[in-house]
């Protein structure tokens, strides 16, 4: 006679049973707010109090909340008023439904952090890495625009211009490595470029009042009641400079010189003038931004004479030389300059070569002695 087995009688297994019956070994029947074992024992159920993932963040979760952190007690930016700060942080708020902007904000911090102490590498990578995400996360928005993104596409197309400035001069010995050498003319020109090509894009598709809202983009012209005959009467060393420019360009390349002339000497006037500007940055970025791109073609061909123009930037960039964005650019542009053109233009350069503070110093005694 045949035994018969008896098949133990199945049960569906308690995976998602509350922390109560899971210590007493108790079945539970995921009944919510309150189970049927907690309820008859009349004790509190895990259900029916919130609780937290028992999930632990992972490093990059981490180093992101230190940078968010840094974010909010540090002025990434450049100097801001009080307002512009409450802006600042409002944009973390917004990029956490936009995460395009929250990865420039995070990639802009994460490379602030790593000019202060070079010898921290993990901080270039990670700016690298959001620097990328937020790219390819902002492109399709770039592509099909809505109005709703528009605020965040302000914010992303300034950090964005930003860290095209700082990233070059703090790329590691192993990035440059594996790169050509690094170039100060070239790598300012693209970065001009993308700045020009995102203000562009800004003032085609965005409305004149999110635009006129805005303390991200960069700063109009100069002291504009001044032309350049008035201001060779401030800059004495402007006028050799006209000069040069007419034996040495004709036609467009002339126009395109004297313009970038005048407009770079009257932004130094405006800032002379109003040494407080607390957005000076952006009065000095403005300048790339408003010459003719025939000037940057000149400058792109290693043209002398707008090298020449070029290399008096630095003198304009010299007055946020402790911003962090900008410390390095100065020192490292006119020295590759004065290496391609040689002494054949050094005298040309003499003015631009005098040290910023030096230079100010003199500017203002000068000013008060005529006084």
């Amino acid at each position: 006679m045949a035994t018969t087995i008896k098949k133990r009688k199945a049960h569906r297994k308690s995976r998602e049973g509350c922390v109560q019956c899971k210590e007493r070994h108790a079945k539970c029947n995921e009944v919510h707010p309150q189970c049927l074992q907690c309820k008859r024992a009349n004790i509190l159920c895990s259900f029916s109090s919130p609780s937290l993932s028992i999930t632990p963040l992972n490093e990059d979760s981490l180093v992101d909340l230190e940078l968010l952190d840094h974010w909010h007690r540090h002025s990434v930016t450049g100097f801001l008023s009080e307002t512009t700060m409450h802006l600042q942080h409002d944009l973390v708020r917004l990029g956490f439904s936009h995460h395009y902007l929250l990865n420039s904000i995070l990639s802009l911090t994460a490379l602030q952090l790593y000019s202060q102490d070079q010898s921290q590498s993990k901080w270039y990578t990670r700016a690298v890495a959001h620097n990328q995400a937020a790219i390819t996360r902002a492109r399709p928005h770039l592509h099909s625009l809505d109005q709703t993104q528009h605020r965040a596409l302000l914010g992303f197309s300034a950090f964005a211009s930003m860290y095209t400035v700082a990233e070059p001069p703090l790329r590691t010995a192993h990035v440059r490595s594996l790169q050509a050498q690094f170039d100060p003319i070239e790598e300012l020109l693209r970065a001009l470029q993308f700045s020009r090509s995102t203000t562009v894009f800004v003032r085609q598709n965005f409305s004149p009042l999110i635009i006129s809202e805005s303390w991200l983009l960069a700063k109009p012209g100069g002291n504009r009641g001044e032309g350049l005959q008035d201001l060779e009467i401030r800059f004495p060393q402007l006028a050799p400079l006209r000069e040069c420019i007419e034996r040495w360009c004709e036609g467009g390349q002339r126009a395109a010189c004297l313009h970038a002339v005048e407009e770079l000497f009257s932004r130094i006037t405006k800032l002379l003038d109003n040494s407080e500007d607390s957005e000076s940055a952006k009065v000095i970025w403005g300048w790339g931004i408003e010459v003719d791109q025939i000037f940057l073609d000149m400058c792109w061909a290693r043209h002398a004479m707008a090298l020449v123009i070029l290399a008096h930037f630095t003198v304009l960039m010299s007055f946020v030389k402790k911003f962090w964005c900008m410390r390095i650019w100065p020192g490292a542009l006119l020295g590759h300059i004065r290496q391609v053109l040689g002494d054949e233009w050094e005298d040309a350069l003499k003015w631009a070569s005098i040290s910023s503070s030096g230079w100010q110093h003199w500017y203002r005694g000068r000013r008060l002695a005529a006084a």
